[in-house]
Order: C-alpha cells, then structure tokens, then sequence
C-alpha cells in the first residue's frame, strides 16, 4: 500500500456545494496518518461538517456533507477507495432538507514513496456518479519529506457532466483546473499541526473561463498509534467570488483495521 505518499485532496470540500467538485485542502490528514502508521489493510473515514458554507444573502446557504469511505491497499504501490452513497443536509433559498450526493470510485498509483526516496509522486482518479452527473478527477500528488516537516503539492484537473443520464436535456460541461499546497510539522507524539491551502480556476465546457477562488486555513490532527485518527479544517475563502463559500470546516474521523 502507497502508505507514506499524503493525498492533498482537493475535490471534496467544495463539491457540490456550487455545481462541480473541487476540494479545498481536504486530506493533508492523509499524510499526518501514512507517514507514520505503515501497511495498513483497510480504512474507514467518516466525513461530516465538511461544508459549512455562508455566500451573500441573497444565494446564502448552510450546508452540511457527509462521506463515508472505505480505502484498502491492494498492492505495496496502489490504493482502491470505495465511498458509500454520500449525503448532505442544506438550508438555503432553493431547497431544504437531506439529499443524495453521489458514489465515487478512487484509485492512486504510487511511482516513488517519500519516506524512502528523495520526493513521493502518484497519480490519482476519481469518479462520481450523482444524481443525474457524472464526474471525473485527476491529481499529480508530490510530496516532501524533510525531519518532521511534510510538503505536499497537488495539481488537478476536474471534469463534471450535468445531465449526463437524461435524455430530455443537453449535457453542461464544467471544468476545474487547479492547484493545492499543504504543510505539516509534527508538534508532539500523535500532534501534527499545519496549514493548507488551494487556488481554483473554473471553466464552462472548458472553453470559457468563469472564474478563480482561493481558500487557505490551519490543519490540526490527532493521530492515536494504528488505530484512529481525527483532523480538524477551516479553510476561509481568500478572494472575492460570490457563488464561492466563504467560510467551511471539515472534520475527517478515519479508523484504521
């Protein structure tokens, strides 16, 4: 399993929450867990509060999001995550209560690990399928070890099809292409304190350019021996995009069997 090569996601946070996937900083976790735990057979991370958001008054919403993964390492250089239908509750001008989200389908292949080579790089992909959109995700993941320092970079590039299952309408196409960065320093035995951030560029059928948001905030993890670990997020939006929330916390629980 690829278990020292951190995943500085950046699909999740933001996901949905304006019509397409990206995530700001969502997983610098990843490395606080993998650098330290080893071979690990399976993984379950349960993912609430990963948006709070607030725009303007007149778009503003709450929105809460909840993903529950399961992530096993099927070779010493690749990783299968397989996600439960995910969920979330939101309260704002367009519609109130608990809805579906999607299922999704994860797969990183490690070329290089950080802990035994000079820098870890993989790539990752993802798909989503939502109710009536399918999505798909790719990321350069590099990572840098140095002491107890961990620096992490990742490049993505997010494609969603609205309508892709109706026949009744014509398919929206939405692009992201971005870049995440992440640090982390391991304060005390099990404390690891960071920050992290991400700049994202919209595109509408990937031939028009919208717009550009950027999110930076702290990142506080507790991880307990092999068992558990829990990181805490908020990330605060950097720029001035109204469609874009302006504030999220994510709180991410994984338990490690």
């Amino acid at each position: 399993m690829g278990e020292n090569l951190a995943t500085l996601q950046v699909d999740d946070v933001l996901e949905d929450a304006v019509g397409h996937g990206d995530e700001t900083g969502a997983s610098l976790e990843a490395a606080l867990r993998r650098d330290e735990l080893g071979e690990l057979v399976g993984q379950v991370d349960v993912r609430g509060l990963e948006r709070a958001g607030l725009d303007e008054a007149e778009t503003g919403y709450d929105r809460v999001d909840f993903r529950n993964e399961f992530e096993f390492g099927l070779a010493d250089n690749f990783d299968l995550a397989i996600y439960l239908p995910s969920w979330n509750y939101e309260d704002s001008n367009e519609r109130s209560g608990v809805h579906f989200g999607s299922i999704d389908v994860e797969g990183i292949f490690y070329f290089s690990n950080p802990a035994t080579d000079p820098v870890g790089v993989g790539l990752y992909n993802e798909v989503r399928v939502g109710e009536g959109a399918l999505e798909f995700e790719q990321k350069l993941l590099v990572q840098k070890d140095v002491g107890k320092w961990v620096f992490l970079w990742n490049l993505f590039v997010e494609t969603e099809i609205e309508g892709a299952f109706r026949d009744d309408e014509e398919n929206e196409i939405e692009g992201v292409l971005g870049n995440s960065f992440g640090v982390s320093y391991a304060v005390a035995p099990g404390w690891f304190f960071g920050a992290e951030g991400v700049v994202e560029s919209v595109f509408e059928d990937w031939s028009e350019y919208e717009h550009t948001t950027a999110y930076a905030g702290p990142v506080l993890s507790y991880q307990a021996n092999e068992h558990w670990w829990a990181t805490v997020t908020p990330v605060y939006q950097l720029t001035d995009t109204e469609d874009e929330p302006d504030f999220q916390l994510r709180l991410i629980f994984g338990l490690m069997f």
